[in-house]
């Protein structure tokens, strides 16, 4: 039996403690789905949040659509489920516009789907950068693998790590993350002296990080999908003692504040290049962590990605665009070069490649007034997907 987890306004009224009217059979339909339980439910939790934000400020409100959210649930890791959901989507809710997703297997599942039947899906998460090219009527939302790990293989050589080891999970994007690390990192002088590649799934490190010991390299760097990898792989790497031997570990999203109190001190010192922290002091975030927070006190101990808030102001700007129908040659049209401000920083879509362009931040987990927290060293503003740059026929 499909779980259906909410619909238009009803999201919001959980969360505010109204009672909203039933959704009107004008409204424009929109259907999401993402991982709300599981394993990688922290995804669509997150997600969730910041959809039930966005919609309190703008559903129907200032010259904004009124909108019939229809959201699903479907575990990452369950291809076959998020193609069904999707094909309903289509073919029995009537959707003018879909989206969601954790990683990049759902993206591809969907892709013929969406083509045929000409409906716009945004990608929140699927971060291969080839995924985006499977469909005319795909938009990504989230970031890619190469945006945040271009930039910290340059800032690892570029600091004093000359020879690298990886530890990559084995799937696509972890495939991606090695030719992107590389494409920074040798650009700046630096080679790769090791690549560990590990199983989805992997929660003991240990032999991977003696590996990496014997390898006897300047620094690591690491490859995982959020959740449970991402603490076994940290665990493990202090465990080993790395860093206290002079490996520093250069990553991307290792050290979300999420994962911080679990790390705890041993996290300190950690690099990371990133596209968003909670503490980033920009207008907008401070807006939207405060949204968060009056629905969510404990918020800032969670999950937070972003996606589900950026998703919907495209989404939402796409459906001004079409009036709401079914029309995605035309919804497309209007999203690429769109330009908005997020809680990350500017953004834009792309008109060549339907990305996102964003701002990464290098950052450094530091403890301020008893509060660890990832803070920005760098900031790199208006970053491409580089692949698209060796790849342009694709």
């Amino acid at each position: 039996m499909k779980r259906l987890l909410a619909a238009g306004a009803g999201v919001l009224a959980a969360i505010v403690g109204f009672t909203a009217p039933p959704a009107q059979a004008s409204d424009y339909k929109v259907g999401l789905v993402a991982a709300f339980s599981g394993a990688y439910a922290q995804w669509g939790e997150s997600y969730k949040r910041e959809i039930d934000l966005y919609m309190f400020q703008h559903n129907g409100k200032d010259g904004n659509p009124k909108v019939n959210l229809i959201l699903r649930d479907a575990p990452g890791t369950d291809v076959a489920r998020t193609k069904q959901i999707v094909q309903e989507f289509i073919t029995r809710d009537d959707v003018s516009v879909a989206g969601g997703g954790e990683f990049t297997p759902e993206a591809l599942a969907v892709a013929d789907l969406v083509t045929e039947a000409k409906v716009p899906y945004v990608i929140f998460n699927g971060a291969t950068s080839f995924v985006i090219d499977k469909s005319p009527y795909f938009v990504r939302i989230g970031n890619t693998i190469w945006q945040p790990t271009v930039p910290i293989g340059k800032y690892a050589a570029e600091h004093g790590c000359k020879h690298v080891a990886m530890i990559i999970t084995d799937y696509a994007p972890g495939i991606d993350s090695i030719n992107a690390f590389t494409a920074g990192f040798k650009a700046a002088g630096g080679e790769t002296t090791d690549v560990i590649k590990v199983p989805l799934g992997t929660n003991d490190f240990s032999a991977y990080m003696q590996r990496v010991k014997d390898s006897k390299p300047d620094c690591l760097f690491p490859f995982l999908p959020g959740g449970p990898m991402v603490l076994g792989y940290v665990h493990g790497y202090v465990d080993a003692g790395l860093g206290t031997a002079g490996i520093p570990n250069y990553g991307t999203a290792e050290t979300s504040e999420n994962y911080l109190p679990a790390i705890g001190d041993a996290g300190l010192g950690i690099i990371t290049a990133w596209y968003y922290s909670p503490y980033l002091d920009n207008p907008m975030n401070k807006s939207f962590i405060a949204g968060l927070k009056a629905a969510d006190p404990d918020v800032l101990s969670k999950y937070i990605t972003t996606f589900g808030y950026d998703g919907m102001e495209i989404i939402f700007h796409m459906l001004k665009a079409t009036n709401g129908e079914r029309d995605g040659d035309k919804a497309i049209a209007a999203i690429k070069g769109y330009s908005w401000d997020g809680p990350g920083g500017p953004m834009s879509i792309d008109p060549k490649t339907r990305d996102n362009v964003r701002t990464i931040y290098i950052r450094k987990v530091v403890k301020e007034n008893g509060l660890m927290y990832d803070k920005t060293v760098e900031t790199i503003p208006n970053v491409h997907d580089q692949w698209h740059d060796l790849h342009p026929a694709s």
